[in-house]
Order: C-alpha cells, then sequence, then structure tokens
C-alpha cells in the first residue's frame, strides 16, 4: 500500500541522519522495468520501491501478474573493477503460486526468491540488471552512503 511505501521511506530518511559505522552501506533501488523470457501478457513496470542494508535487502514491487509484491533476502556480492555481482535470497510475497500466475481470486503464497544482479558501481546512481523469474529486470540503485 501506499502507506507502507511513505513508512519505508520515511525510516531510510531517518536511517541516513545518524551516524554509521565505516563499513555500512545503505542503496535505494527503484523502477524496475522487464522484459519477460518467455510470451505472455506480463506487467514490465514494476515500480519497485527496496532498500539495501549490507547484506539485507526489503522492499515491495509490483508483480508481473499486477500483484503488489513483497520481498525480503540476504545477499552475496563480489566486486572486479566497477562491476558488483550479487546474488540476493529470500522470500517473496504476493504471487498467487510460487511459479505461474495461478487462479483467478487465489491466495497470496510466500514463496522462495533468488535475485542474481549485475551492477555498474562507479557512480552514486548505478544502473543495474537482474533475473527474477523469467524476468530480466532492469532498476536503478542509488548508494546513499
Amino acid at each position: 500500500t501506499q502507506a507502507m511505501k511513505l513508512a519505508i521511506l520515511l525510516a531510510i530518511l531517518l536511517a541516513t541522519a545518524t551516524p554509521t559505522p565505516a563499513n555500512a552501506e545503505l542503496a535505494l533501488l527503484a523502477g524496475g522495468w522487464s522484459t519477460h523470457l518467455s510470451s505472455g501478457d506480463y506487467t514490465e513496470t514494476h515500480k519497485a520501491t527496496l532498500v539495501e542494508y549490507k547484506n539485507y535487502m526489503a522492499g515491495t514491487f509490483t508483480n508481473s501478474y499486477g500483484r503488489e509484491t513483497w520481498v525480503a533476502g540476504y545477499g552475496w556480492q563480489r566486486q572486479w573493477g566497477h562491476w558488483r555481482g550479487s546474488l540476493h535470497a529470500g522470500v517473496m510475497r504476493g504471487y498467487e503460486r510460487c511459479y505461474g500466475a495461478g487462479r483467478e481470486g487465489d491466495n497470496t503464497k510466500v514463496c522462495p526468491m533468488a535475485y542474481p544482479a549485475l551492477t555498474y558501481t562507479r557512480y552514486r546512481v548505478q544502473p543495474q540488471l537482474g533475473l527474477l523469474g523469467e524476468a530480466v529486470v532492469f532498476i536503478v540503485r542509488m548508494r546513499v552512503y
């Protein structure tokens, strides 16, 4: 919901106003545009609002079937020059079935999530390409600190 997204953004703003250890990292991810590897009538604009703090990631997006989805995960990363490869694994809630669209009216399920991504990190605002299920996703990552 809109109120939850506002609460997340407010928490982020408060977090950036407090002192942080030298090794901490906070990043915001927004947008989310995709193309799908399979054919179908999919949503390709995802309205993502995500937060990364150290190795953790959480947030919300509109999934490929047009439903609001919440995600939380833990990530691993490796840096090569200005390129960062990462993999976040966790759970997401908002799909009717973990694989596929399901039937209209089905309850949402808690499903496993794996999100490999490649990010160009030279600048504070960073383009990222990731893969979520059958969707190749472009998202904008902004390093806060």
